[in-house]
């Protein structure tokens, strides 16, 4: 794992190498899953020399930390675009943050896989943004369920909301970027097809008649 020089370097040349080795993996991630990708794949595709690359990091893994970072600022532009969609009422929500979580996903499925994956090998990389707090991403997620209220039932409406979240985030992220896995398998629906259902189900459970 990087140390903080190594997020951070001083001389532009550095900040010049760095953010092209960055573009170039995720460039490299278009063709190919992250442990498929060499450290050559790489140092090519950015058009520097192998010897570059490991004079500025120690191992392809090294570049998972800014990766996250990069990834962060997405993730915020994203939201923002969700909080400022007009939504109707509760269902209507659930719909719109259901497909636009589904179609931020296959946008950024190489990038979510791999961090996905390695964030828990590297559980480092979940601390290395220091601007983009995920919690913060969640709250937002949950506030728009919270903007009506009065139409959800559960006892404890915060946590019925936050706990819509969690199904919505993950039975898509797995839907989408393990689909032949399990626990994805257990459903024969498509992402696309679960895409349609899950505002339903998370709809059923918020407002119980």
């Amino acid at each position: 794992m990087p140390t903080e020089r190594d997020l951070a370097p001083k001389q532009q040349r550095s900040l010049d190498t760095q953010r092209k080795l960055l573009q170039a993996l995720h460039s490299c991630l278009a063709d190919k899953f992250f442990e498929h990708i060499s450290v050559k794949d790489i140092a090519d595709t950015a058009g520097v020399s192998v010897g570059t690359f490991y004079r500025r990091f120690k191992d392809k893994e090294s570049l998972l930390p800014l990766l996250y970072q990069d990834f962060g600022h997405d993730l915020m532009v994203w939201v923002s675009d969700v909080e400022s969609e007009e939504y109707s009422n509760l269902h209507d929500a659930l719909v719109q943050m259901v497909n636009a979580t589904y179609v931020f996903l296959l946008e950024k499925e190489c990038v979510f896989r791999t961090l996905h994956l390695n964030s828990r090998l590297h559980s480092e990389i979940l601390t290395s943004d220091k601007v983009v707090s995920r919690d913060v991403v969640y709250q937002k997620l949950s506030a728009i369920l919270l903007r009506f209220d009065n139409e959800i039932t559960a006892v404890n409406n915060s946590q019925a909301s936050d706990i819509s979240i969690y199904m919505l985030i993950n039975t898509l992220l797995d839907k989408v970027l393990y689909p032949r896995l399990t626990p994805a398998t257990a459903c024969s629906l498509t992402a696309a097809e679960f895409t349609k259902e899950l505002p339903e189900v998370l709809f059923a459970y918020l407002a119980k008649s």
